[in-house]
């Protein structure tokens, strides 16, 4: 078993689907794909034999010889493991620097920031 939260960009693209659609098959899944580039459809199977390896995804039967895929994680679960890891790698956990950098980088608007401070605000 791989690491189910190491998932790739294409795999990833493949997760937003199923937690979109909850069930999809191959078909509905290179249908959404495809609507913001041409895939292979032979690709897209290999990724998703590689989300069913690290157990990210798994397959319900629907007829005799037809699957559908659903994902096995959460995806709530997943942001926050993968926020978690990008704070670490890039900020080595502070959370304080990284909204800094966001400020200082104008990658964060006042009327984000405003809304930051009121949850924050909000919670005592």
């Amino acid at each position: 078993m791989l690491d189910i939260y190491n998932i790739t960009d294409g795999e990833l693209e493949i997760m937003q689907i199923l937690w979109d659609k909850g069930e999809a098959g191959l078909q509905d899944i290179l249908l959404e794909l495809n609507k913001t580039r041409k895939r292979n459809k032979n690709t897209i199977k290999t990724l998703l034999y590689r989300l069913i390896d690290k157990e990210a995804v798994k397959t319900v039967k629907v007829g005799l010889k037809e699957v559908e895929y659903k994902a096995n994680i959460e995806k709530e679960k997943y942001l926050a493991k993968q926020n978690k890891s990008f704070l670490e790698k890039l900020y080595h956990g502070n959370a304080e620097k990284m909204v800094l950098n966001f400020v200082e980088e104008k990658q964060i608007s006042k009327e984000q920031l405003k809304k930051l401070i009121d949850i924050l605000e909000s919670e005592d």
